[in-house]
C-alpha cells in the first residue's frame, strides 16, 4: 500500500515537468539579461562617465575679430629750406628783448659769457647763437658816414639786432669781395675765403681749392676773405693754418660759424687783458668752434678790432677800448636797410 502511494506522488511529479522548449527559452532570456547587466556596467556607465568628466574639446578655434586700431596721422614733413617752420621753436609771433636775447617772427639771438681757465690761461668771449628765418637776415655793412666809424654808431645805422667787425675788406683792395649779393672784385687771393649762398649754406675755401669765376657761377650772397678757414671737412680743428704767426699767435679774435642753412654763430674773444682774458692763438680759436659743433668756421679781423654789439651796446671789452670799424656783419630785420646821404656809396 505504501508502496503504491510513493510511486504514485513520483508519477504525479513527473507530470508537472516543464516542456524543454520553455527550458530554452527561459535561458536564452536569462542569458540576455546577464548579457544586458554586462554591457550596462562594462560599457554604458563608463562612458557616460567619460562624458560627464572629460574636458570638452573645441571642434575649431575661430580667429577673433582684428582690434580696430585708429588710423594714424603722419608726421608733417617740413620743408628744410623752409626756415620759418624748421625752427619755429626759436621764433615769436612779436618781437621780444631780453637782457641777453631777442627774438621775432624772423630772427632768433641768444648770447652768452663764457669764461675759461683751462691751464691757467684764461680766455672771455661771447657766443651769439643765430637762426634766422629769411636769409636777408644777415647783412653785411660798410660805413656810411666816414670811411670808419665807431662800432656802435655803424651798426645802429643798419638797424642791426647783433654785429660784429667784419674782415677789414676796406683795406684790401684784392681778392673776391662780394656783399648782399654785390660783386665788388672779382680777383684769386692767396688767403683763404668764406663764401655763403643765398640757400643759406656756408663753404669755407684754402687758396689753391677754388676759382674765383667758379664761385661767382653760384648764387654768392656773402663772401669775407681775411682768414684763415678754422674746421677740417669733418668739423675737427684744423692743426695748420694758412696765415702769418702774428696772427696766428696770442690775439683777441672774431669769428664765424655755420651749423646748417639759417643756424650760425659769432664768437668774439677778448684779448691782451690778463686776469680776464689773453687772447687765444689760431688753434684754440678752431677749438672752441668745433667743440660748439660747427661744422664750418671762418677767422675775420681781430686785435682791437674784435666788437660784438648787441641791442646798441657793445657787449665785449675791445682790447684798447677797440677801433673803429669800416665793414661790420649784422643781423636784422629783413625789410629794415639804411637811408644814406644822396652820392654816398660804401
Amino acid at each position: 500500500m505504501e508502496a503504491r502511494e510513493t510511486e504514485g506522488r513520483h508519477s504525479q511529479g513527473a507530470g508537472r515537468r516543464r516542456p524543454v522548449w520553455q527550458l530554452i527559452v527561459m535561458d536564452i532570456l536569462l542569458t540576455g539579461v546577464v548579457l544586458c547587466i554586462f554591457a550596462t556596467f562594462h560599457h554604458v556607465i563608463p562612458t557616460i562617465r567619460r562624458r560627464t568628466t572629460a574636458p570638452i574639446e573645441p571642434i575649431a578655434t575661430v580667429a577673433p575679430p582684428p582690434t580696430l586700431m585708429p588710423e594714424e596721422t603722419p608726421e608733417p614733413t617740413i620743408d628744410p629750406n623752409d626756415w620759418h617752420a624748421k625752427f619755429a621753436g626759436h621764433f615769436t609771433d612779436e618781437v621780444v628783448v631780453t637782457e641777453n636775447s631777442y627774438s621775432s617772427p624772423d630772427i632768433s639771438v641768444t648770447v652768452e659769457k663764457i669764461f675759461t681757465d683751462e691751464d691757467d690761461w684764461e680766455m672771455t668771449y661771447y657766443l651769439a647763437d643765430i637762426y634766422i628765418a629769411d636769409i636777408e637776415c644777415f647783412k653785411t655793412c660798410f660805413s656810411l658816414r666816414t670811411t670808419y666809424q665807431p662800432a656802435v654808431e655803424l651798426a645802429g645805422d643798419y638797424g642791426a639786432i647783433l654785429a660784429i667787425n667784419g674782415d677789414f675788406a676796406r683795406n684790401q683792395g684784392y681778392g673776391l669781395l662780394v656783399r648782399n649779393g654785390e660783386i665788388y672784385l672779382e680777383d684769386q687771393t692767396d688767403n683763404d675765403i668764406c663764401v655763403l649762398y643765398y640757400d643759406g649754406t656756408m663753404e669755407t675755401y684754402g687758396a689753391d681749392e677754388y676759382e674765383a669765376e667758379e664761385i661767382l657761377q653760384r648764387e654768392v650772397y656773402q663772401n669775407w676773405k681775411f682768414g684763415p678757414e678754422l674746421l677740417e671737412p669733418d668739423g675737427s680743428p684744423k692743426e695748420e693754418f694758412n696765415t702769418t704767426w702774428a696772427i696766428y699767435n696770442e690775439n683777441p679774435r672774431t669769428g664765424l660759424g655755420y651749423y646748417e642753412p639759417g643756424h650760425y654763430c659769432f664768437v668774439v674773444l677778448d684779448g691782451r687783458q690778463p686776469g680776464y682774458s689773453k687772447g687765444a692763438k689760431m688753434d684754440g680759436f678752431a677749438k672752441i668752434f668745433a667743440d660748439l659743433g660747427c661744422v664750418c668756421a671762418y677767422n675775420l679781423d681781430g686785435g682791437d678790432s674784435s666788437i660784438m654789439v648787441f641791442n646798441g651796446a657793445e657787449v665785449n671789452q675791445p682790447s684798447h677800448g677797440g677801433r673803429e670799424l669800416g665793414d661790420m656783419l649784422i643781423i636784422g630785420e629783413p625789410d629794415w636797410a639804411p637811408e644814406p646821404e644822396e652820392g654816398e656809396t660804401p
